[in-house]
């Protein structure tokens, strides 16, 4: 069976199980899942509700400014999270007057140097190919902790005026400094500090919409946490991670434009 990013959910009562209970479904631990490769597993997005975002009218307790879990739903006000990968991808999105839509994505390189065709930019600044939008986005691996306390992979994906949030963790991430035993100083892995992600309410000429603050909180303590992350950081290297297909840009961000 292919290697999965494992997305741990607390299940409520479980010490309540009888001890032969939890014998019998360790002895039977991953039974059922045997067919599955990487493509029959999704994480989901974390991202920050908007005025626009769709989960606002199917989620009771969702509100412009909170981060939900697209899959799970989850709504919370802040988010503690690992960052395990990053990369850099330009999503394609169909004019929402078209009825919206993700289709597809591309890399830097294909979309910069002109190896794709039919790219064009806009009086407005925007790359569009053959109609659609092409959104630079910045996408960062995370593993974040639910409000159960389980630690689960997902994707935050900045774009437009949070291109400038996303330089700003890779400064953050590259500028800690620790030293080993021997005294020498070394740059840790991006799995080596929990961050915190807060919303905060932005605007320009255009109008206004939530975006986030990031805050370095603390080195990881726990030896579990952080073998999870450097796993899944090397799932996402190995081309082994599958992402769940953005709902609508709108989830990620409204107002201000691409050109930052």
């Amino acid at each position: 069976m292919a290697t999965k990013p494992k997305t741990d959910v607390a299940v409520k009562d479980d010490k309540n199980l009888p001890m032969a209970m939890m014998a019998d479904m360790a002895a039977d631990a991953g039974m059922g899942l045997e067919g599955a490769d990487k493509d029959s597993f999704a994480i989901p997005f974390i991202a920050m509700l908007q005025g626009l975002s769709p989960q606002l009218e199917t989620v009771e307790s969702a509100k412009p400014g909170l981060f939900i879990n697209t899959i799970t739903n989850e709504v919370f006000k802040e988010a503690l999270v690992v960052p395990c990968a990053y990369q850099r991808r330009y999503l394609r999105w169909a004019p929402r007057d078209a009825g919206g839509g993700y289709k597809g994505d591309f890399s830097p390189i294909d979309v910069e140097t002109g190896k794709l065709l039919n790219v064009e930019r806009g009086d407005d600044g925007r790359l569009r190919i053959d109609g659609d939008e092409l959104k630079d986005t910045r996408n960062h691996f995370v593993l974040v902790r639910s409000t159960s306390g389980v630690w689960q992979p997902a994707l935050l994906s900045l774009s437009s005026t949070q291109i400038k949030k996303s330089k700003r963790w890779m400064s953050l991430i590259q500028g800690i400094e620790m030293r080993n035993p021997q005294g020498k100083p070394f740059t840790p892995p991006s799995f080596s500090h929990v961050y915190k992600l807060t919303g905060v309410k932005e605007e320009n000429s255009k109008g206004s919409w939530w975006g986030i603050n990031i805050e370095v909180v603390e080195p990881v303590a726990d030896q579990d946490l952080y073998l999870k992350a450097r796993e899944f950081s090397k799932q996402v290297a190995a081309g082994e991670v599958k992402v769940s297909e953005p709902v609508s840009d709108a989830v990620h961000e409204e107002g201000g434009d691409d050109r930052f």
